[in-house]
């Protein structure tokens, strides 16, 4: 789905935006655009773009050509208003004139990064998205050598290049590539002469709907609201022709003519694999058939290894996702379907409303591009957790053969050989710590979608402790999979944030997690751990989790444990190491 859609992508957008917008919501926030010419089309778009990514915003744009003057004033209406989000727009075209010389690139760049370091310094709870806005235009096209300084291209392109390179100033800092976004689309697409001459505003109708999807895919990514699950038919998606019917030589998959057109659909797919989304069949089909093709097609890059589970079956494709959702401990508003079946996709759509169930182009040579440009699994970044997860649940299945030949449960827990490191947040888990608050959903007991600028603000402050939870045992080491928020209040201490990956539970880590946090609140003189629950339509299962732990109930939602009574004990058959400040 291109970034400028046709009439038919705008639809499906608008559907498949509804679905990803079921996600949890908050009250809506306030966006601050400040741009260097007139954006004032751009407010009521970006409204509906956050809206269907599931985000509800007001949106109000500044006053154009005056990004300095508004950021640098501490009286501005930018600073009364304490915006959720800004979104910052210096066009080359309009701070390079009128020539891009080395040293005002220069000069331009440092200008912009002091902003960027004020606008943040003094929001401390603001995120600002960094619009990367060129230009196809030089200021002397006559002149054809890209590299003559006299055509001013090659000062353009450093100044994008110099802008991209301030991602790194902070993790509230979020990077809008637009220059790189439209290029496919290409700058006529959205543009309109007569606005800039009538009213400076460089982007048409069409242009702003498109930098408003853009920026609406990066917050989207920013506050965790991807999909993790791609969930794929075999016949006809992942290759063409019906495997039962043709046999392994008859099926099209492979480097020429349409063949290749499947086998870049597994392109992509791998890409999202790589990147932390898991990859699950679900196929109506003869298992033996399906796995003779992937493991012995030449063609193929899907291997069995590339799937975290599969249901390849004659059962209907709802029940399977169904048991699919179950096996990974995940939510099915956490699935992409994919099948090329419309009587499939329909009763999907009917029976599992939760599951995101895009239209797929009946002409296999339009689904690499689909599925390359949907925003569905869209990430600022991977992380080693994101790298990791597809092969942290093959390892969950040797932890499920083991246990079901264990002759019990404490047998089971001694013979897995679990170790858990529990450090405190720092810069390099810091965005781990954010992506846990975002995406986990089940085990999590208050369910607070904290931000980067959030974590940032609480670690700054001494009165909390955020700690992070790492696991591994004799399958493999499972990575950072748990977060606690601990404030401490002079005699009592509360846990305002206790979540961990749904990989771990049921191994009793949890239970280790809690005793350290009451030996933390123990050590810096509380005498009762306060734990709170706050109920979601995910996080059933954790309903009782303190009240099963000795907790006396104080109000709805609200349980206490009385330090100098009671102690929580770390089960013995795991090995705590806890960081100095730990």
């Amino acid at each position: 789905m291109s970034l400028v859609p046709t009439g038919e992508e705008t639809a499906a957008r608008r559907r498949d935006g509804l679905e990803l917008a079921r996600a949890d919501r908050g009250a809506a926030a306030r966006v601050e655009v400040l741009s260097s010419f007139n954006v004032d089309l751009l407010p009521p778009f970006l409204v509906e773009a956050f809206e269907r990514a599931g985000l509800p915003v007001v949106a109000h744009a500044g006053p154009f050509g005056r990004i300095g003057e508004v950021v640098l004033d501490p009286s501005s209406e930018l600073y009364a208003a304490e915006p959720g989000a800004v979104v910052v727009v210096p066009a080359a075209e309009d701070l390079l004139a009128p020539f891009p010389s080395p040293e005002l690139v220069d000069e331009r760049l440092a200008e912009l990064e002091g902003l960027v370091r004020t606008l943040l310094e003094r929001l401390p709870a603001t995120t600002c998205y960094l619009v990367v806005f060129g230009t196809d235009r030089s200021p002397f096209s006559q002149v054809l050598d890209p590299l003559a300084s006299e055509r001013g291209q090659a000062g353009i392109e450093r100044y994008t290049t110099g802008v991209r390179s301030l991602s790194g100033l902070s993790p509230r800092l979020v990077l809008v590539d637009w220059d790189w976004a439209i290029r496919g689309a290409g700058w006529q697409a959205v543009r309109d002469e007569r606005l800039w001459y009538l009213g400076r505003m460089r982007l048409s109708q069409v242009g702003c709907a498109a930098l408003a999807e853009l920026v609406a895919r990066h917050a989207a990514a920013y506050h965790g609201r991807s999909r993790k699950v791609v969930a794929v038919d075999l016949d006809g998606v992942l290759w063409g022709g019906v495997v039962g019917e043709a046999g392994l030589a008859g099926i099209e998959v492979g480097e020429d003519g349409v063949g290749l057109a499947f086998q870049d659909l597994q392109r992509e797919l791998l890409r999202l694999h790589d990147a932390g989304v898991l990859l699950v069949a679900c196929s109506k089909n003869n298992p033996a058939d399906a796995a003779e093709v992937l493991e012995k097609h030449a063609g193929m890059l899907l291997r069995p290894e590339h799937f975290a589970a599969e249901r390849v079956n004659w059962q209907d494709k709802a029940t399977n996702l169904r048991e699919l959702a179950v096996e990974l401990d995940l939510g099915l508003d956490s699935f992409v379907f994919l099948d090329d079946n419309p009587v499939e996709r329909d009763w999907v759509r009917r029976a599992c409303p939760e599951v995101l169930v895009p239209e797929l182009p009946d002409d296999p040579v339009e689904r690499p591009a689909l599925l390359r440009d949907a925003s569905w699994f869209a990430r600022i970044a991977t992380t080693a957790a994101d790298r990791g997860r597809a092969a942290g649940y093959r390892e969950q299945r040797g932890r499920r053969d083991l246990q079901s030949r264990a002759a019990s449960f404490e047998e089971f827990l001694a013979s897995l050989e679990q170790q858990v490191e529990i450090l405190p947040v720092d810069d390099g888990s810091l965005s781990r710590a954010v992506q846990l608050c975002q995406r986990t959903n089940q085990f999590n007991l208050t369910t607070r979608r904290y931000t980067a600028s959030d974590l940032e603000r609480l670690l700054a402050d001494p009165g909390h402790e955020l700690l992070t939870l790492s696991v591994a045992d004799r399958f493999g080491a499972s990575g950072i999979t748990g977060l606690a928020i601990l404030r401490h209040e002079g005699e009592r201490a509360v846990v305002d944030t206790l979540l961990m990956s749904c990989r771990v539970l049921g191994r009793r880590v949890e239970d280790a997690f809690l005793a350290l946090l009451a030996a933390r609140a123990a050590a810096r003189g509380a005498s009762t751990l306060v734990g709170l629950y706050e109920p979601t339509p995910k996080n059933a299962q954790v309903a009782t989790f303190y009240p099963d732990r000795g907790f006396a109930p104080v109000e709805e939602g609200v349980f206490a444990l009385d330090l100098r009574a009671s102690t929580l004990l770390s089960p013995a058959e795991i090995e705590v190491k806890a960081g100095a400040r730990a």
